[in-house]
């Protein structure tokens, strides 16, 4: 009887003993499970054909987009017409505003994205990490950052000229009947799916899990940021003389389309 009280205590203290040193290890275990891990150090190369990739099918979308505004900008748009009630001259000069400006927008991206792909094809192109690092913190960053606002503000300018134009042909008081809002409102929902779209894509990290723009607002600070840098780092004048003429078109456009005759 002894010996089994013996067994008993010896199994006793052994149990104990493991309980106590899976307690005291538990902690340490769990700091390990939850500290996330670094992403491993990629090495560098050359991603000069990649980044060129990229710029062409910019360069294509952006072709396709300006297509489509020419005539929205020019021949096709609303008319203004000396029977237009005050709201409705200021629709017809907001579309023909907007559509001039994502027209402007999209050659402007054009120009980026075929410049950019030129150089990246002929020229020698540092040796990076990854391909979003050339694009974004490299020597291209002004380029490619410059092609995604240009081409994005022209896509959203695009849709918002589609809506108006349905609202003004097709509007409550015409002959479409409810037509008009139906088509304007499908096309403003069209725009936010894409602004959601953008914001998600854009808010991702590269291979190494960092992440470089939070938001499609952030990809247009980051431009405006490269922009003034150009001009009061590298004292790029014409960039300076483009910023400031773009300004008073802004204030000059938003005048144009407030001040209406006989309002």
């Amino acid at each position: 009887r002894s010996q089994n009280l013996d067994s008993e205590n010896i199994s006793s203290l052994c149990s104990n003993s493991l309980l106590a040193m899976i307690h005291s290890a538990l902690p340490a275990l769990l700091h390990v499970a939850a500290t996330p891990r670094a992403a491993p150090e990629l090495a560098l190369a050359s991603h000069a054909a990649d980044a060129a990739a990229l710029f062409g099918n910019m360069q294509g979308t952006a072709a396709l987009l300006t297509g489509g505004l020419v005539p929205l900008a020019s021949f096709a748009g609303p008319k203004p017409q000396s029977s237009d009630s005050p709201n409705t001259a200021r629709l017809k000069r907001l579309h023909m505003l907007v559509a001039w400006t994502s027209l402007v927008s999209e050659l402007t991206a054009i120009m980026y994205a075929t410049i950019a792909r030129n150089v990246l094809l002929e020229a020698a192109v540092p040796h990076t990490h990854s391909l979003k690092e050339l694009l974004l913190r490299g020597e291209y960053a002004l380029a490619w950052t410059g092609v995604n606002s240009h081409f994005l503000f022209g896509l959203l300018g695009f849709v918002s000229t589609v809506s108006l134009n349905a609202w003004l042909s097709f509007g409550c008081n015409c002959a479409g009947g409810r037509i008009g809002p139906a088509l304007a409102c499908g096309a403003s929902s069209a725009l936010l799916l894409m602004l959601s779209v953008v914001n998600s894509a854009v808010g991702k990290g590269d291979a190494q899990s960092v992440q470089h723009l939070p938001s499609l607002l952030g990809l247009f600070q980051r431009y405006a940021f490269l922009l003034l840098a150009e001009v009061f780092v590298r004292r790029k004048m014409l960039i300076g003389i483009a910023i400031t003429l773009s300004a008073v078109a802004v204030v000059q456009g938003a005048l144009w389309v407030v001040q209406v005759p006989g309002d």
